[in-house]
């Protein structure tokens, strides 16, 4: 029973580690108890590992109030797109609105992903809290409760081309962050609050401007 725990735990660990760990208590001869503990404080310096960094705080620090705005925004375009689909008849504050929740959606979890690849599990959770609490406590009867989740699906493909360490152009973030801020600008139904969802589209930028001073340095 404690030599399946310990293997358990030890799951948790690197295949290479994980190796090492059982050979070295195996030929320790270390009873269970021993065995236990030492895997379990090597699984918790391992998980704690990344969290010396700012990068994991910094996507924890994005992921939750960035999904509380989002929220705010998939609510707000879903109650705005109601009369268009009884209408069939398209405004341009609704493209704008459209547009600039895809932006943003995608860029936020493009960063929150760049950020946290090896806490994205902690990320995912903060993302997700407010999204159940708020499908679970909707109460408009004239939409469907998950219309506030509107975000979610170019936020997680934001999310995994960070994780898969996917590089933007420089020119190409350069469009994307002056595209999105000009329709924020010109977009007379924004609201304020809705300003700081344009700082993961400009990280973009100095993320890519340092990714080709870092080529330009290891080139010359």
């Amino acid at each position: 029973m404690m030599t399946s725990m310990v293997e358990m735990l030890a799951g948790l660990l690197r295949p290479d580690l994980r190796e090492t760990v059982l050979g070295d208590l195996a030929e320790s001869g270390a009873d269970a108890w021993e065995g236990l503990c030492s895997v379990l404080g090597l699984v918790i310096r391992h998980q704690m590992e990344p969290w010396r960094s700012w990068q994991p705080w910094a996507a924890g620090g994005l992921a939750l109030p960035g999904s509380l705005l989002l929220l705010g925004v998939s609510f707000g375009l879903s109650h705005d797109l109601l009369p268009v689909l009884r209408r069939g008849s398209m405004r341009g504050a609704v493209v704008f609105e459209l547009v600039l929740m895809l932006a943003w959606a995608w860029t936020a979890g493009f960063m929150v992903g760049s950020l946290s690849r090896r806490t994205r599990w902690v990320s995912a959770a903060l993302c997700a809290a407010p999204c159940l609490s708020c499908v679970l406590r909707f109460q408009d009867t004239t939409l469907s409760r998950f219309c506030v989740l509107l975000f979610l699906g170019p936020a997680l493909a934001g999310a995994v081309l960070g994780v898969r360490r996917v590089r933007l152009g420089l020119l190409t973030a350069i469009a994307l962050a002056t595209s999105v801020t000009w329709l924020m600008l010109i977009w007379q139904g924004m609201s304020v609050f809705n300003w700081p969802l344009v700082f993961p589209a400009w990280w973009l930028v100095l993320t890519a401007e340092r990714f080709r001073i870092g080529n330009r340095r290891m080139t010359a």
